[in-house]
């Protein structure tokens, strides 16, 4: 097993970094260079800040959740849930993938002032991503559509409470909501005067930025506007039409750290969203507590967004891909641990009932 309980033994030395980007502000000595993150000098503090925010690093989960969700009936599957919609945006912004449903949300948000700024992820080529700071609306464009490579953009979370802001609205994987999360707990003094509404996405893995250069390769002299997985496949939107790519040959890409995550759903955001599978032009949406209820019912209210009662069978359907993802990769957890590769990031023991479950 790696020695020390420290970042780069548990977690960089151990491809267990998802790029979350939540540590590189809370310590001055980690980097981040394009996708990966380096220690410019050896520090010897034990489980500094930069390890209590991480994401992968050892945690009760289970704590962390009856933090936030108190009212909300708790699912196995997909977590803490109010209520689980479709939803489609009512108005059309340029870029936007699925139902619009996130852009939709963060119009409201800025409109109805329940947040001062943004922080989204963008894309500098529509592939590579570039996150930032926003209380624009025009900015909400830029940010539209899914982003499939990592990105840090949750250090810019220390950026804004050093700029004062007093509510923030974040959109971003469940990786990063996690480590929000652990923010809120661990350091809770150091946002103690920022107020933050969490936008969480699906996501079963990240790519790493190398997959811009095997596009570049495979389609030298075309522009890539955008990506997507239906269930059929890889689409690559580009100036001369889709190009299809085999899942197996995406999978080359898939970051090592998103072998080990838990969870699919962005169990810990107040609000979720992510494709409705069945119908093309819709988003899942589901309100995890108050303040997620609050954004919705606003955007429908302004008639911003449209939503519909979840088709029963569809939430089956997606409580069965999130928990095959968690029992998927708790077994790569527990092969890295019988090793002795890892120290381990959760207490397995929290995750029996997949077990229970599955029989």
């Amino acid at each position: 097993m790696p020695g020390g309980r420290d970042l780069k033994n548990d977690i960089l030395n151990s491809s267990l970094c998802t790029l979350c980007g939540a540590c590189l502000d809370w310590c001055p000595y980690i980097k981040n260079l394009d996708d990966n993150l380096v220690i410019t000098f050896d520090c010897n503090v034990a489980e500094g800040r930069c390890y209590t925010v991480c994401p992968r690093t050892n945690t009760d989960w289970h704590q962390v959740n009856s933090s936030f969700f108190t009212d909300a009936d708790w699912s196995q599957e997909i977590g803490s849930c109010v209520k689980v919609y479709r939803a489609k945006s009512l108005s059309s912004i340029p870029g936007q993938q699925d139902g619009g449903t996130v852009s939709a949300l963060l119009k409201t948000a800025l409109e109805e002032k329940l947040t001062d700024a943004l922080l989204l992820t963008g894309s500098r080529d529509n592939m590579q991503p570039e996150s930032f700071i926003t209380n624009s609306l025009s900015y909400i464009e830029k940010a539209a559509g899914s982003k499939f490579l990592a990105s840090p953009g949750f250090r810019k979370i220390m950026q804004a409470a050093q700029e004062g802001v007093k509510k923030l609205l974040v959109v971003g994987r469940p990786c990063q909501i996690q480590a929000l999360r652990k923010m809120q707990v661990s350091q809770a003094d150091q946002l103690k005067d920022m107020d933050i509404i969490s936008i969480g996405l699906f996501c079963m893995w990240s790519l790493s930025w190398e997959f811009t250069n095997y596009l570049q390769n495979e389609y030298p002299g075309l522009t890539i506007k955008s990506m997507a997985i239906p269930r059929h496949g890889v689409e690559i939107m580009t100036n001369q039409g889709v190009k299809t790519i085999p899942t197996a040959k995406v999978r080359e890409f898939i970051r090592p750290g998103c072998s080990y995550c838990l969870d699919m759903t962005s169990e810990l955001a107040d609000i979720s969203v992510g494709a409705f599978e069945a119908e093309a032009g819709w988003n899942t949406l589901i309100v995890r507590n108050s303040s997620g209820t609050e954004l919705v019912s606003k955007a429908v209210g302004n008639g911003l967004l449209h939503v519909e009662d979840y088709p029963e069978n569809e939430l089956q359907l997606l409580k069965s891909a999130s928990f095959n993802k968690k029992a998927r990769n708790l077994n790569s957890i527990k092969e890295l641990i019988a090793n002795d590769a890892i120290n381990p990031p959760v207490n397995i023991s929290q995750y029996d009932y997949l077990e229970e479950v599955n029989s």
